[in-house]
């Protein structure tokens, strides 16, 4: 139980006659400890929150994250194929006749060809994921690391609807087992 006397007062000096700093640094000794004071959030900042507990903003960022992502890693993936090569890693023969310029074109075809399959690909994971998490979460109404594997097993599970139920069950237990690996490491 606190009593008016364990309230720091809102002067600017610290019990031990310092003054002390002002905006969100500032500080108040209490019984030899210091505290900050809290500052409220402004107009801009109370908006941006509200923006990202919308479920259809979260969803677009998202999906709009994954396919930069994608095509990040598709820019990687398909500049390491190696353009003109067999799967020795040899020159094909017919590929030999080529001129440099062809290999490159073919290559600039590859690497963009792949870019964009992984910038779809990543775009509806992410979308799917943080859509479905967004939702469990205004359903559940809670904020907790559960609505992440809930949001993988669902969006494992859609994406392997292909598949037939057994790889949609195998599809919902990775994705919650992955999603339930990154909360763990990210919250430690």
């Amino acid at each position: 139980m606190s009593t008016a006397s364990d309230v720091p007062e809102a002067s600017g000096a610290l019990d031990n006659g310092e003054p002390s700093t002002s905006g969100p640094e500032q500080r108040h000794a209490l019984g030899g400890k210091k505290y900050t004071r809290l500052e409220l959030p402004t107009p801009e900042q109370m908006a941006g929150q509200e923006a990202m507990n919308n479920c259809a903003v979260r969803t677009v960022l998202s999906a709009v994250m994954g396919a930069g992502l994608g095509a990040m890693f598709g820019l990687f993936m398909g500049t390491m194929d190696g353009a003109g090569l067999g799967i020795d890693g040899r020159l094909a023969t017919e590929n030999q006749k080529q001129n440099v310029r062809q290999i490159m074109k073919d290559m600039v075809r590859n690497t963009s060809s792949k870019s964009w399959s992984y910038a779809k690909g990543f775009s509806a994971m992410g979308a799917l994921f943080a859509g479905s998490e967004c939702v469990i979460e205004k359903m559940r109404a809670k904020h907790d690391r559960y609505n992440s594997v809930y949001a993988g097993c669902t969006a494992g599970a859609v994406l392997a609807h292909s598949g037939g139920p057994k790889a949609m069950a195998l599809g919902c237990g990775t994705f919650a087992a992955f999603s339930a690996a990154i909360d763990h490491f990210m919250d430690h």
